[in-house]
């Protein structure tokens, strides 16, 4: 790898040994024949062995250089420990000591990590010279076997050498100062020293690591950054650090696993959101941040699961959300005035590259919307936060993709509530949304429905809500099944919250009111009360091109359009509009998937139905709801048919009587038995 340079991963001491050899790990030291005994006895746990507390009576005063003799006697206190172990494991194990020096000369990569790993599993406070070797293995620019070897050693940390419940501490942070110190304590003061550094030269390898040109070992190192992240406290900051610098990373894959694990963080640690939040905020705030790190980071957000304890964490994300609001919009009117200067030299040259800006733009709009509609309910910040950016939603609702306008109209929608007066201004933009063609191809049909219920529940004035009303049954008539469905259930709920709305649904028009005038019209020959008479029939009448609903004249019309509803092909649907105009309430799941053409193929499938609807992966307070709320429809994503639905080819079916059988399951007891 031209990237890797030695100096980032190896000190001197390092280059002075490369040429050693690996087996020389465990060879014999020349203090073999010596007959000093161990400080330490082995043990595989050395942050578990007591050592003696140093008395608090006495104290002395340590210059630098007291602490640097002092710490050189310990080091040599240290790697005499390790010689005199060496010296009694090879005497009393000589065969064991021959079959590791072959699989280190001779052996695999695998054989080699693993023999140098039991080593250190044996006794880590004497296995110095065999964690040397694994470090200087790290370092190596053989890209498999440095991967490998941090893999090693990160199960080594991990499982062995690292406190579980502390962090490693310096020679110099130690009580030193006291005067009764033993060997002992130097020893394991002065190892504990010489982990920690080791630690933190490995946190630098995985940095190196973390920017390798090649896909699959970024995917690796991300793992392990994750896994020391979440195990140990030691270096926690810096491992945190290198997870979130990786939603910036150039390869889609990478960035989304990024965003991923950091998602994973909080049900293990859920007092670390304000951290993570912060280092998040520092990477995507940056003035030279791109798009990309920007995008991902703001996923990473908004997937945050709040409580109501989260106060002041909500508050801290629609902070950041709107802060990256107004840089980002504020970026883009600055492109678009440069675009209109340079648009002759650059007409042809940018326009892929403005394309993919304007996607990701799309995209992170919409995860700000989604961030902030998320936080809004755990948050407790000023509304006039909110009004400064009103002007900038409903230009969205306007310009942004239709999925993106649902997100505005929802936010724009809890500020209103919250504030309980509802401007014209929203229903306007609520009712120019009906008509948007996008409308029929979204994938937001629930969210957009679920929106409207809510706004039209509110709508104090009944004259707006009628019109509504109409101009939703109208645009029915080139909508799919279950979009339609979903809307007469709506209007049905919404009949039974406002019972003033039952006449303009199921009454017929009284027609003596229109007649009045023409009776007057006739009477009056003279030509300017003609068009007087005339003017005032026409503001009597519905208008549907109004671009403000409350002054369409709804109410001098009824909702006959849902006639025509009675007799659609599709069974639901005409069960649905009969329903509601014969004043019965509606029988059926206000679950849209049921209606979909994919969900009418699937019955031709016969396979079995899902045991779990929870998409695999994903934290399960994200997933919709499986319930539903009095105007509420749910769609459920994916296919099949669940468990409680008759399979079409099966015998308890077949033996249904018609009038038993569901309507929406009529067609496959007529046509397919």
């Amino acid at each position: 790898m031209k990237n890797r340079n030695r100096e980032d991963c190896e000190n001197s001491e390092y280059e002075e040994e490369m040429e050693i050899s690996e087996e020389e790990a465990i060879e014999t030291s020349s203090h073999s024949k010596s007959k000093s005994k161990l400080n330490i006895e082995p043990n595989r746990f050395w942050y578990n062995i007591k050592i003696q507390p140093p008395s608090d009576s006495k104290k002395r005063k340590l210059t630098d250089k007291d602490i640097s003799d002092l710490y050189n006697n310990a080091l040599r206190l240290l790697n005499k420990e390790n010689d005199v172990y060496e010296a009694i494991r090879s005497r009393r194990n000589a065969s064991d000591r021959a079959f590791y020096t072959t699989m280190l000369k001779s052996g695999t990569l695998k054989d080699r990590l693993s023999t140098l790993s039991v080593l250190v599993e044996e006794s880590p406070v004497h296995a110095i010279k065999a964690l040397d070797t694994l470090f200087k293995m790290a370092c190596k620019e053989n890209r498999n076997e440095a991967i490998q070897t941090v893999e090693g050693l990160k199960n080594l940390m991990v499982e062995l050498l690292l406190p579980p419940d502390r962090k490693l501490k310096f020679f110099r942070d130690q009580p030193i100062d006291k005067t009764n110190i033993s060997s002992k304590d130097l020893i394991l003061w002065s190892f504990e020293d010489y982990l920690k550094r080791k630690y933190f030269e490995l946190i630098r390898v995985i940095e190196i690591l973390s920017h390798d040109v090649v896909i699959y070992v970024k995917l690796q190192i991300l793992g392990i950054i994750f896994t020391l992240f979440m195990e140990k406290p030691e270096q926690e900051s810096n491992l945190l650090k290198l997870l979130v610098n990786r939603l910036g990373d150039n390869e889609r894959k990478v960035a989304s696993k990024a965003s991923y694990l950091i998602d994973q963080i909080f049900p293990k640690h859920p007092h670390m959101k304000k951290i993570v939040i912060q280092e998040i905020e520092q990477l995507i705030l940056l003035p030279t941040a791109n798009r990309h790190a920007q995008y991902y980071g703001i996923i990473a957000l908004s997937r945050i699961i709040l409580a109501k304890r989260d106060t002041e964490v909500a508050n801290k994300l629609i902070d950041i959300y709107f802060v990256l609001f107004a840089k980002l919009l504020e970026k883009k009117d600055k492109e678009i005035k440069k675009s209109k200067i340079s648009y002759s030299k650059t007409k042809n040259k940018d326009n892929n590259v403005t394309e993919f800006e304007d996607a990701v733009d799309s995209k992170m709009i919409a995860a700000l919307l989604t961030g902030i509609n998320r936080a809004y309910n755990f948050a407790q910040i000023n509304n006039t936060v909110y009004e400064k950016y009103l002007d900038v939603l409903y230009r969205i609702t306007y310009v942004g993709t239709f999925n993106i306008s649902i997100q505005a109209l929802m936010l724009i929608y809890r500020v209103s509530s919250e504030k309980e007066s509802f401007s014209d201004r929203f229903y306007r933009a609520l009712y120019h949304s009906l008509l948007d063609p996008r409308l029929i191809k979204s994938s937001k049909h629930a969210l957009y429905l679920n929106l409207l219920y809510k706004a039209l529940k509110s709508d104090p004035i009944l004259t707006r809500t009628k019109a509504f009303l109409k101009r939703l049954v109208q645009i029915c008539g080139h909508h799919e099944p279950h979009f339609i469905c979903g809307v007469l259930y709506l209007l049905a709920e919404l009949i039974i919250a406002r019972p003033s709305l039952r006449p303009f649904v199921v009454r017929p028009e009284n027609h003596e009111e229109e007649n009045t005038d023409d009776k007057l019209s006739e009477k009056n020959h003279d030509s300017s009360s003609k068009n007087e008479s005339a003017e005032s029939e026409k503001n009597k009448k519905y208008d549907p091109r109004k671009r403000d609903p409350q002054y369409s004249n709804a109410d001098k019309s009824r909702l006959w359009e849902l006639t025509t509803f009675t007799n659609h092909f599709h069974p639901t649907v005409a069960l649905y509009a009969t329903q509601i105009v014969n004043e019965q309430p509606i029988s059926g799941q206000p679950e849209l998937h049921l209606h979909t053409t994919t969900h009418f193929l699937d019955k031709f499938v016969f396979r079995n139905p899902k045991k779990h609807d929870k998409i695999k992966g994903s934290n399960p307070l994200l997933q919709p709801t499986k319930t539903s709320e009095p105007g509420k429809v749910v769609i459920k994503k994916g296919t099949g048919i669940s468990k409680d639905e008759l399979n079409v080819n099966s015998k308890e079916f077949w033996s249904m009587e018609l009038k038993d059988v569901p309507v929406d399951q009529v067609p496959y007891d007529q046509f397919l038995l």
